[in-house]
């Protein structure tokens, strides 16, 4: 093995740790030593593939960006109907939240932003964005209700699948699995939106739960 592949797998399980590190404990509560005591490093060793803990956090978010650019591009296929758009947004993005830590960690970064003060919630903002734009085309084409405003809708959708987690933890039993709930979830929510039967996904279209996302390195 070279040491430019050796350099890769390291900065690897830097962020596999870091990921582990922020998404438990938050940007201001984590710490760079205990990052590197995870992956055997000295803290010095740590800073020379990432020169101080913003950094670190900077390469989580870029990750989770990555990730949600996928999902995103998914979801807007051409010819796919708003509401399975939003399907894949909310349940897709909750799974994912479920399955990978780096971008759990990119979220509570940005989640952390928002509550300091100190930024828009970069990520989270986009999130809500693409939701608002989704919801908007579905009122458009009347699969959505317009008895709301699409931004108290898109809200209310962010607000579920940031929820989605807690809320499984405190419901799920052996026999009720996560993704069963969460597709049982999104039937309740749809529902409430009133949008008729395209809430139903037809048997052809794709389900995103099936679709495996790149391995970002969860760890």
């Amino acid at each position: 093995m070279n040491q430019q592949e050796r350099s890769r797998r390291t900065r690897e399980q830097v962020l596999d740790a870091a990921a582990q590190e922020f998404a438990r404990h938050g940007y201001a509560d984590a710490a760079v030593q205990t990052v590197a005591a995870h992956t055997g490093m000295t803290k010095g060793a740590l800073y020379g593939h990432f020169p101080s803990k913003e950094k670190l956090a900077a390469a989580l978010v870029a990750a989770g960006s990555q990730h949600w650019t996928r999902l995103l591009r998914d979801a807007e296929r051409p010819g796919t109907p708003p509401v399975a758009a939003l399907r894949t947004l909310t349940v897709g993005l909750a799974h994912a939240l479920r399955e990978d830590t780096r971008l759990r960690a990119a979220f509570r970064l940005a989640n952390d932003e928002l509550l300091a003060g100190t930024g828009a919630g970069g990520l989270l903002h986009e999130v809500r964005q693409a939701v608002v734009a989704g919801v908007r085309r579905g009122q458009a084409e009347g699969t959505v209700t317009s008895a709301y405003c699409a931004e108290v809708i898109a809200q209310l959708l962010v607000s579920v699948i940031l929820g989605a987690q807690s809320a499984a933890a405190s419901a799920l039993t052996r026999e009720d699995p996560f993704e069963p709930w969460l597709d049982r979830g999104w039937e309740l929510v749809h529902s409430m939106l009133g949008g008729g039967r395209e809430g139903r996904m037809p048997s052809a279209s794709p389900n995103p739960l099936s679709v495996k996302s790149p391995d970002l390195g969860d760890g």
